[in-house]
């Protein structure tokens, strides 16, 4: 697994410094009889059925971080890169492309950079996120990420009805330094209905629940701005207020919720830093678009 590891970290680009980080604490799980027990037990349940118990091999990676005095983060990030080697398996047999392979197990990366970011951790803390990729229930297609889902609402617009049972795609963006343009949103949507064309029936449609779709942005924003941009490309069915404002990591990069003490450093933190000081609220809307 070492080996696989290497390989690993050197074809999604990891950073020299983050792919000796890891590969150290790795080898300090294999040298410890416990901390080894446990990663081959977790890796054990996922090579056994897709349908293993998530939770469980989470838990066995946080128990060999606490008898290594490691942070949990880390050998969480790392049980699931360990999976990857799998996963490419079964993508595999499934004729899945090796691009949407890359593209959907990059967010491990774009994860822990988020995570060095705002908890100086090399890891991850979102690892029930991650559950979704190697279960092989969200896939990366071009900019943005996907997985199916019933609407749970109903809609109807240009005599196109959804109804609470209607499979649609859930759209996720992730935080992989792409702009948010309409050139990649529109070429991920196509790559999308086209993977999915045998999953979705008609009317195709996506939906998607995000800060970047908050209502707000109306008055905040340029009309300029690829976020705004974006919102155009959805009709917005919903919206609400993140409690304690939560969501300003993913503008801020940091954990501070103060807004006086905010950075500026970008036209969209400069944007939310006055409405924030303004009394305003961080939100999200939900949005719908038809193939």
């Amino acid at each position: 697994m070492r080996q696989y590891l290497e390989a690993f970290f050197e074809e999604f680009e990891y950073e020299k410094e983050d792919k000796e980080y890891l590969l150290s604490v790795y080898d300090k799980i294999c040298a410890d009889e416990f901390a080894a027990s446990c990663f081959k037990e977790a890796i054990g349940l996922y090579d056994l059925t897709i349908e293993c118990d998530y939770r469980r091999i989470i838990n066995l990676a946080e128990m060999a971080a606490k008898k290594l005095y490691l942070y949990e983060y880390t050998t969480e990030l790392l049980v699931f890169c360990c999976l990857t080697k799998k996963l490419k398996e079964r993508y595999d047999e499934k004729g899945i492309s090796k691009e949407i392979f890359v593209t959907t197990i990059k967010d491990f990366r774009y994860q822990m950079e988020v995570c060095k970011q705002i908890r100086g951790i090399t890891g991850t803390f979102c690892s029930d996120w991650c559950i979704g990729f190697v279960a092989m229930t969200r896939f990366g297609i071009g900019r943005f990420q996907y997985e199916v889902i019933k609407f749970n609402a109903d809609y109807t617009k240009g005599g196109k009805t959804l109804t609470p049972q209607s499979l649609v795609l859930n759209v996720h963006i992730p935080a992989s330094g792409q702009p948010l343009s309409q050139e990649l949103a529109l070429d991920s949507f196509e790559r999308a209905k086209e993977f999915y064309k045998d999953i979705i029936g008609e009317p195709f449609a996506f939906k998607c629940s995000s800060w970047l779709l908050y209502p707000e942005h109306e008055q905040m924003l340029s009309h300029e701005s690829n976020i705004y941009r974006f919102m155009q490309m959805f009709d917005i069915i919903g919206y609400g207020i993140k409690k304690n404002n939560g969501d300003l990591y993913r503008i801020f990069g940091t954990d501070e919720l103060r807004p006086e003490f905010l950075p500026e450093k970008t036209s969209l933190q400069r944007a939310y830093k006055k409405h924030l000081l303004n009394g305003g609220k961080t939100g999200y809307g939900v949005g719908v678009r038809f193939g």
